[in-house]
This record gives structure tokens, C-alpha cells and sequence, in this order.
């Protein structure tokens, strides 16, 4: 008889959750069907609430992923600098 690697028991493994995971979202997809309207039927001050949140975060969004400058690569301060921070 010949023996499985350890490889192929560890793809094994992988193989039969993924499997077991599809089952399970399959079966609960078809036994619990969800109303698309009924999830997002927020009211309407909690919608504004939540677009409110959204574009005051949206600003810090943007200005956290803009790319450093030229002044801060070098990543050192002058010492006047420094104690400022």
C-alpha cells in the first residue's frame, strides 16, 4: 500500500473543508432564503447617520493614501522639528 506524503494529506485537508464550507453556505442559502429589501431597510435618520460618518472618514481616508512627499522619505527631522512632535 502506498503511503501519502504529508504534502498530500495537507491538500487533502484543504480539499474536504473547502468542500464541507460550500455544502454548509449551500444548504443554509437554501433553507434560509433572505429578502434583499428586508437587510437594508435601515431608517432614515440612521441612513443620513451613516453617510454623514462616511464622508467625514472619507477625507482622513484620503489623506492617509496619498504617497509621502519629497520631505518625508529622508524620515529624519531637524532637531527643531522634532520637538514639535
Amino acid at each position: 500500500m502506498a503511503k501519502l506524503t504529508t504534502a498530500a494529506i495537507i491538500v487533502i485537508v484543504i480539499v474536504a473543508c473547502l468542500a464541507a464550507v460550500s455544502l454548509g453556505a449551500a444548504l443554509t442559502k437554501q433553507l434560509n432564503p433572505t429578502q434583499p429589501q428586508g437587510l437594508r431597510n435601515y431608517p432614515l435618520e440612521q441612513e443620513r447617520y451613516m453617510r454623514s460618518v462616511r464622508l467625514k472618514n472619507w477625507g482622513v481616508f484620503h489623506r492617509d493614501s496619498v504617497p509621502p512627499g519629497p520631505r518625508d522619505v529622508e524620515s529624519a527631522y531637524t532637531p527643531e522639528e522634532s520637538s514639535r512632535y
